[in-house]
């Protein structure tokens, strides 16, 4: 630090007030004493250094889980730290974020209290006397917050919710992937499975695992069927709430419905399916009873989204177009839809994620709680395969009964059935945001 640097420091802290100053270094103290718990953790999970590491799927999974843990509870510490940014320069959020410490880390003391969890009273009691230090200033402090300091402050509020953000998908995956890559190769792409003889190759008594080839496929049909009936209902409905529809009572009800329809479990959905296509309609368990339940699972989604992608065209769009002599479809299927695609595209593949996903819809419409491996295309009398259900019954199916080491590798399987998934999901994202981009390029002409 060179001694301008040096300078400035010293006369930034001479403009500090004694009691922000105090404030502030008991909210430091607190944050190193939430930090050193972590890192003590992390030095004790690796023995001292990265030198424990033996090299092994099982070790590596250790690592990793207690490095995420780590970073979880250095979280604590890095808003304590900000805290004392705060008081530091006297902001009016200082009191405010002081306070909520102080009563979260008691409450939270006293329901840890039982696992003999210090760490929360000692940060209380110190939050608490930076409070109480503070509360002199709170009435000087609530017009005098600096555009600087508050800059500073959303600035870094804003990086870390995407650095966590990001963090969490990475570390996701990772961690998936490392447990995941025993069995992950093209045969376990490709092949066929049978439950029977996943127990024979956990027991050793036979070589070839087999594969999800059928439930990977089963998978995309049930999605490919829900999109089918998902997507003109959804479309259709909001370009009549958004282009046809008045404001009214009547408009308003349908909304509110449409919205607790999001809201609804996934297992009730599932349940009245179960209800109407398996039982009334005598499906069974089918490959169309579950992509239709699916199809009003995700529709609410659809919905809302493509009807606000729709409102945030211009009304100049529309004005233009209709001032060359077009009709209201018309402007609506040229100008208005084609303007609002990137939006809508975006609803569709959040509700396309959300189906490849679904368990509970899928195992009680379309694939059925016996697990089936045995691909049927079929629209109805036969149940489909689906590679969530598969990891969801794995346990039962495959575990029943087994050792300590055979469940090590039954998780390890069903992580490996997990990574498939995610990349499945991962890659339509992919192939989806290319073509939003295209059209977003093609639309604004950046």
């Amino acid at each position: 630090m060179s001694a301008d640097n040096l300078i400035r420091f010293h006369r930034s802290l001479q403009q500090k007030t004694r009691r922000s100053l105090a404030a502030s270094a008991l909210f430091v103290a607190a944050g190193c004493i939430a930090a050193s718990f972590g890192m003590i953790r992390l030095f004790t999970a690796l023995g001292g250094g990265p030198l424990n590491y033996s090299g092994n799927t099982d070790s590596l999974s250790l690592v990793f889980a207690e490095v995420s843990t780590v970073l979880v509870m250095l979280l604590p510490s890095l808003f304590l730290f900000v805290t004392a940014y705060v008081l530091l320069n006297s902001h009016s959020l200082g009191w405010k974020f002081s306070s909520a410490t102080t009563l979260t880390a008691i409450v939270l003391w006293f329901f840890l209290h039982i696992a003999n969890s210090d760490l929360f009273l000692v940060i209380g009691v110190l939050s608490l006397l930076a409070t109480v230090i503070e509360i002199p200033n709170i009435r000087s402090s609530d017009n005098e917050d600096s555009p600087v300091v508050t800059e500073n402050l959303g600035r870094f509020a804003v990086t870390l919710c995407g650095l966590v953000a990001i963090g969490l998908l990475v570390g996701l995956l990772l961690y998936i992937g490392i447990r995941g890559a025993v069995y992950l190769s093209p045969t376990f792409i490709t092949g066929s499975w049978t439950w029977p003889n996943a127990q024979k190759f956990l027991g050793g008594t036979v070589s070839s695992l087999g594969g999800i080839r059928d439930e990977i496929i089963g998978s995309l049909l049930l999605v490919s069927v829900c999109e089918t009936v998902a997507i003109p209902l959804g479309l259709g409905a909001a370009i009549y709430l958004a282009e046809y529809s008045s404001e009214n009572v009547i408009t308003d009800t349908v909304r509110f419905f449409i919205e607790t329809l999001a809201g609804v479990p996934s297992i009730i959905i599932g349940l009245m399916g179960y209800a109407l296509f398996v039982v009334q309609l005598h499906f069974g368990y089918s490959l169309l009873g579950g992509g239709i339940s699916l199809a009003f699972m995700i529709l609410p989604w659809n919905i809302r989204i493509a009807e606000e992608a729709m409102k945030a065209v211009p009304q100049s769009y529309r004005e233009a177009s209709m001032a060359l002599g077009a009709t209201h479809w018309q402007t609506v299927r040229r100008a208005v839809l084609y303007a609002s695609s990137p939006g809508i595209l975006t609803g569709i593949l959040l509700g396309l994620g959300a189906a490849l996903g679904e368990t509970a819809v899928v195992l009680l419409t379309g694939s059925g709680w016996g697990g089936t491996t045995t691909l049927h295309l079929a629209l109805t009398g036969a149940a489909i395969p689906s590679l969530p259900v598969w990891i969801f019954m794995a346990p039962t199916l495959l575990l029943g009964g087994g050792g300590k080491g055979r469940l090590v590798e039954g998780y390890n399987m069903m992580l490996t059935g997990s990574f498939v998934l995610v990349v499945m999901f991962l890659a339509i994202c992919a192939v989806a945001l290319i073509v939003r981009n295209h059209l977003t390029k093609k639309i604004t002409g950046k």
